[in-house]
């Protein structure tokens, strides 16, 4: 019934916006014609933009930029990219960091519409495929007033493809990796009328899985199958007005298969399957009202469903019995509509732009316990907000920006969250942009009330959690020269956040008035407390320079991590701090049709100090180091039959970087450990992969 009454006031939204003028006749399909000018962005934004006029800095990554590296998802795609940390779990997925924080505090978006399903808070980036993205956006820094939840951070936003300049297109892609990854994918697009566009794509991604050690049947990379399907359908109103529908569908099986036990009697194994599927729909409405607005209208459905089995696998008597109370299903589906309305006076001073922002959630499974709910293993939670900003240019060199986001949630204090933008243009070329925002991140329905209790875990939520809050300061020079043929850009920006109430487990005890966090016990009973600070701070560097021939870029970044510790032992430094360092090269021969691209990324290693105790029970400084590695790709591609076929040859991970290792320090204390390492990437991969285009018009 909800998602029915938010596709109702979507459609009340848009059926009030009929147009006030008439305008001149364009040809088909040319509102989304604009959106594939090189420069032009939709996330965060009044109305699309060209990003030289935008108060914010948004980072784009072309289509072209995600063939160049031959990423199939975004996991691949952040690999290389400036100011974000990639890491891995071997069941849970991979998960990213943005300007040192984490990702549970960065919301990534399709055409807007939030992606749900989060493991331990983080959305598995391996699961985004990239077969129908035109571009990616991302916004680094709160974005909390347009965005709400989880964009403490930034946001990413995955723009789909949605123009069809031929009256049909039928791409052919194939991918073959040496590391045992194969990727089939195809993409049709059809101009029903000329008012009237349809797309449809899907593939099926196999990787077999990989270790180093090939005697045992575990592996650490676990093998998987991965199946997707996106469906667009777009009708033009008029020539400035569009309606378009998107759907997708995901479904991946991981597989982590056990050791054999006992292999000289009776041999068994237990294996542990975690399937995962989700579906999301949306419909959208964008387009001018009258001469001088814009209107944006959202609404979307998401479902997303988890399922661990664990199997006890027999191999003498072949057969495979499900281990009682090992098996687990996790529903999680969201309801949401958001729609902004826009002033484009361009002989006024002031524009504003208003919006409302609501949302509905509910998580299904055994492990959910709310004493709030009627329904055993269910809970729930909304949040509507209202927002708006007023944009200010006294002159055109100056353009000024504040915002205010309020919302009612129904299970916590939502907080007042306000921003405050400023841009100013020095020339033509350079331009400083300024920024102060609040951001915040809500408890999610698993931290308010989860509880997982079993002979190796005790985690409880807790249903009286506050949103984490943040201030965030950013302060930045820009530059950006163009000519008929070339173009150089650089920037160099400083940022500082302050994360507070953060969200994070500790062991507890329990006291008259409940629960409450405790640092030095050894009951290994956790809950979910507003206890840690986290801040950040740091400043990056970037240049890049492009011709039709030639593009390169360099950036460089120094993000310090705020110790804790150094609170009690002021020995300590406030930060820490580590050196990330990245760079691209292409080359085109365009007569040839023939291209070479070389992307570097250097990590630093990164220290993190710990208050434990030595032996005589005297409170010292601990540390925990992960080594730096250096990460490069290579690609060759060359087109063939008038650049209907595209044959790309690349190598990732050229110097076979596999793990980094981590070293512990001062045994003793409850965050006392030893060496190890992470992992970082299955090694050297060489592919291959082939992508034939034909159009009829």
């Amino acid at each position: 019934m909800r998602t029915i009454f938010f596709v109702c006031c979507f459609f009340i939204t848009i059926g009030t916006c009929t147009p006030l003028h008439s305008q001149a006749s364009l040809p088909p399909d040319s509102s989304l014609w604009a959106l594939q000018l090189h420069d032009v962005i939709v996330t965060a934004q009044y109305a699309p933009t060209d990003s030289r006029n935008a108060v914010h800095d948004v980072i784009t990554i072309r289509e072209e930029v995600i063939e160049q590296r031959g990423a199939t998802n975004l996991e691949q795609l952040l690999q290389q990219e400036a100011n974000i940390r990639i890491r891995q779990d071997m069941v849970l997925g991979s998960s990213m960091s943005l300007l040192g924080i984490d990702g549970q505090n960065v919301k990534i978006m399709v055409d807007g519409v939030p992606v749900i399903g989060r493991q331990d808070g983080n959305i598995d980036l391996s699961q985004l495929n990239l077969n129908n993205i035109e571009r990616v956006e991302i916004v680094e820094g709160p974005m909390s007033v347009s965005y709400g939840t989880d964009a403490l951070g930034g946001v990413i936003n995955l723009i789909t493809k949605k123009s069809q300049l031929n009256r049909y297109d039928l791409n052919l892609t194939s991918q073959v990796e040496a590391r045992g990854e194969n990727r089939y994918a195809a993409a049709f697009g059809a101009r029903l009328t000329d008012d009237l566009t349809l797309r449809l794509n899907g593939g099926y991604d196999v990787f077999g899985g990989f270790s180093e050690n090939d005697s045992l049947r575990s592996v650490l990379w676990n093998p998987r199958e991965q199946w997707f399907a996106d469906a667009y359908l777009g009708y033009r109103l008029d020539d400035k007005r569009k309606l378009f529908y998107t759907g997708s569908f995901f479904d991946e099986e991981v597989q982590n298969l056990g050791n054999i036990r006992r292999p000289q009697f009776k041999p068994y194994a237990f294996d542990d399957f975690y399937l995962t599927r989700r579906i999301n729909h949306s419909l959208a409405y964008e387009g001018q009202v009258g001469k001088n607005y814009y209107l944006q209208a959202t609404t979307g459905y998401n479902q997303f469903r988890r399922y661990k089995r664990t199997l006890r696998t027999n191999f003498e008597e072949n057969e495979q019995l499900e281990v009682p109370g090992m098996q687990d299903t996790a529903r999680f589906s969201g309801a949401m509509l958001r729609a902004t309305f826009a002033s484009q006076y361009a002989e006024s001073p002031l524009n504003f732009q208003v919006g409302v922002d609501l949302r509905y959630d509910d998580a299904t499974g055994l492990r959910i316990q709310d004493s709030l709910s009627s329904r055993e293993g269910f809970s729930q939670i909304g949040d509507y907000a209202a927002f708006g900003s007023l944009r200010y240019q006294p002159w055109e060199a100056l353009t000024a920006e504040a915002g205010l986001r309020y919302a009612y949630n129904t299970r916590y204090e939502a907080p007042l969250v306000p921003s405050f933008h400023l841009k100013y243009r020095l020339n033509e070329q350079w331009a400083l942009r300024g920024s102060y925002s609040q951001g915040f991140r809500s408890p999610d329905l698993k931290e308010l009330f989860f509880e997982f209790i079993d002979i190796n875990h005790f985690i409880l939520g807790n249903p009286n959690l506050r949103a984490e809050r943040s201030d965030n300061l950013q302060l930045g020079l820009f530059y950006e020269q163009r000519g008929d043929d070339w173009r150089l850009k650089g920037k160099i920006k400083g940022f500082y956040n302050d994360i507070r109430d953060k969200i994070e487990l500790f062991e507890y005890i329990e006291t008259d008035e409940g629960i409450a966090p405790a640092i030095d016990t050894s009951t290994l009973r956790f809950a979910y407390f507003n206890q840690a600070v986290y801040k950040t701070q740091g400043v990056n560097f970037s240049l890049s320079y492009s011709t039709p021939r030639l593009e390169l870029s360099a950036n460089a970044s120094t993000i310090g991590y705020y110790n804790p510790a150094s609170e009690d032992l002021p020995e300590l430094d406030a930060f820490t701090y580590a050196m990330e360092y990245s760079g691209s090269a292409t080359y085109r021969w365009l007569k040839a049709g023939f291209s070479a691209s070389l992307f570097v990324r250097v990590n630093d290693r990164q220290v993190n100090f710990f208050p434990t105790t030595d032996a005589e029970g005297n409170t010292i400084a601990g540390q925990r180091i992960q080594d730096g590695f250096t990460m490069a790709d290579f690609t060759l591609t060359k087109s063939f039959w008038k650049e209907r076929i595209d044959l790309t040859l690349g190598a990732r991970n050229l110097l076979d970087v596999r793990r980094a290792n981590i070293q512990g320090a001062a045994s003793g204390g409850a965050h006392s450990g030893g060496t190890g390492s992470a992992p970082v990437s299955p090694g050297r991969n060489v592919f291959v992969r082939m992508m034939v285009d034909f159009g009829w018009r």
